[in-house]
């Protein structure tokens, strides 16, 4: 079996040389693509998955290090090519995971070398299991089939032999890390990686014990590990211990979501849906809990329809502000329920989601913590006394605080937008300015703006700021070395005759009285 390589290089005479070398120097080696820069290099290893990946250092678009970075979790090896100038990165490319560099002028011996090391690297590895192959190595395209499988038809070949020997059933268990960013900003962590790569070591202990080699771990996303289960016999209270363990053992709360079961391999990605979907129960039970998707499908789910259209109802009255009929909307919902007399799990089921499509308005208006300072959480909501009327009592005072709290914060926007409007107009008001360049400024068409800004100033645009450029001619008439064409370009008027119209026209009197006006008082005629 010959092992492929990919060459990367922005020098079309060192991608040929290198094509053409290579299979001459160690037959056991084929060249397999070329690509001219990394963006082009991850697309050929996203499709073809080679043994090696030859770069060089320097080239545009993506250079050779951050191409090396983005290629750690892809079951292959890299090789650096460096110029003597770029040495220290060459090393540094070691540190980062490469396995050896090529210096420029390229000599066919230190090429040979590295390819037959490479050779004998991979052979031990071809004659164990593929568990011997490092799980993280494979972490890229478990994410990317996995998540998006019609995308990624040919990673499905590729995986398949990285299942556990003699799977049968299979499950996939979500693990996701409370309160992320908290738990990085403390002290004792601070960074990302770590924390996951803690929770992982408690993980693989536990799962070592109880399920052998009927595991895989699988990927990361963001702040939730996924694990592939065969036949391995971890239920519900495996995931309880396991949660206590990592509590106790690194002081971090984790919450799990379970899915249900299969034997097919095609299956997997809609498994890691169903352990996903799991975990967002979270948000109702509270943290540092397992769910089961399994718990959640019943067999009488297809003959009662979910009321959807009052679901649609509420959230509409709640985004719309209207308190009274997200009332209304959740007292038809629960009726509809009982009067369908649908099984109490499957009642929890529905109110369940219904709550989260609600849940899902506060926190996708980032409205969640005002509304939870002024009321419970829904974590014990559903427990073992779950009744329709406590619900339904629960869900009114929430849809009441969500919308308290979506029209407080749609005020503090719109007082941001004003304040950001006056600032304009005062900062600009001696120039030719219109109602368009306000509405620009602040994100609005003109005819909107124009409506906003009369119904939070009870003022035209026009008469707001006549009124601005009037208060700022009369401060400098006091100054009498300036003449009256001067203090309106000065005011934003080179027309000093319309200026003195609308002066007379706001004042009730012409520039000229105004400023007689105040020589008398200075001189005391006024009192």
């Amino acid at each position: 079996m010959a092992y492929r390589a990919l060459i990367v290089d922005d020098e079309p005479k060192v991608r040929r040389g290198l094509s053409a070398l290579i299979p001459k120097l160690d037959p056991e080696w084929e060249v397999v693509g070329t690509a001219a820069n990394g963006e082009e290099a991850l697309q050929f290893v996203k499709k073809q998955l080679p043994d090696l990946v030859i770069t060089d250092i320097r080239m545009p678009k993506m250079n050779g290090l951050d191409l090396l970075s983005e290629l750690k979790e892809y079951p292959l090896q890299v090789v650096i090519l460096s110029g003597y100038g770029y040495f220290e990165y060459a090393r540094t490319a070691i540190q980062f995971g490469a396995f050896d560099f090529l210096l420029k002028p390229l000599k066919p011996d230190a090429i040979r070398d590295v390819l037959r090391r490479l050779s004998a690297q991979m052979k031990p590895v071809e004659r164990e299991t593929p568990t011997g192959v490092p799980e993280q190595k494979y972490s890229k395209l478990w994410k990317e089939w996995m998540l998006s499988p019609e995308d990624e038809p040919g990673h499905e070949t590729k995986l398949l032999p990285l299942l556990p020997p003699g799977a049968g059933s299979m499950r996939i268990a979500a693990i996701e890390i409370d309160a992320y960013d908290k738990v990085i900003s403390e002290d004792q962590w601070g960074d990302r990686q770590l924390v996951a790569f803690a929770v992982r070591n408690v993980l693989h202990e536990l799962l070592s014990a109880r399920a052998a080699d009927r595991f895989r771990y699988l990927f990361q996303n963001g702040s939730q590990l996924y694990y592939l289960l065969a036949n391995a016999g971890c239920g519900r209270d495996f995931w309880e211990e396991a949660i206590r363990t990592i509590a106790r053992s690194v002081k971090i709360s984790v919450s799990v979501g379970l899915s249900g079961e299969s034997s097919e391999f095609a299956e997997l990605p809609k498994l890691l849906a169903h352990a996903r979907e799991s975990l967002e129960n979270k948000w109702i039970y509270g943290e540092g809990k397992v769910s089961d998707y399994r718990d959640f499908h019943l067999e009488d789910l297809v003959r009662i329809g979910y009321p959807e259209a009052l679901e649609e109802k509420v959230g509409w009255a709640v985004r719309s502000g209207d308190a009274a009929a997200a009332s209304q909307g959740l007292e038809e919902f629960v009726r509809a329920l009982r009067e369908a007399e649908v099984p109490f799990r499957l009642f929890q089921r529905y109110c369940l989601q219904l709550l989260t499509s609600v849940l899902r308005i506060a926190y996708e208006q980032k409205v969640s913590d005002l509304v939870f300072g002024r009321m419970t959480r829904p974590a014990d909501l559903f427990g073992r006394d779950f009744t329709a009327f406590g619900f339904l009592a629960f869900m009114k005072e929430f849809a009441e605080e969500s919308v308290r709290a979506l029209e407080w914060s749609r005020s503090q926007k719109q007082s941001k937008t004003l304040d950001k409007a006056l600032a304009f107009i005062r900062a600009n008001y001696a120039r030719d300015i219109s109602l368009d360049d306000v509405a620009g400024h602040v994100g609005m068409s003109s005819s909107y703006f124009s409506t906003y800004f009369k119904q939070e100033t009870e003022t035209s645009f026009v008469e707001y700021l006549t009124r601005l450029r009037m208060d700022a001619a009369k401060k400098l008439m006091k100054d009498t070395d300036l003449r009256l064409y001067e203090i309106a370009a000065m005011v934003g008027y080179q027309d000093v005759k319309y200026f003195s119209r609308l002066f007379k026209k706001t004042m009730n009197a012409t520039p000229g009285e105004y400023r007689q006006f105040f020589d008398r008082k200075d001189e005391g005629y006024v009192k």
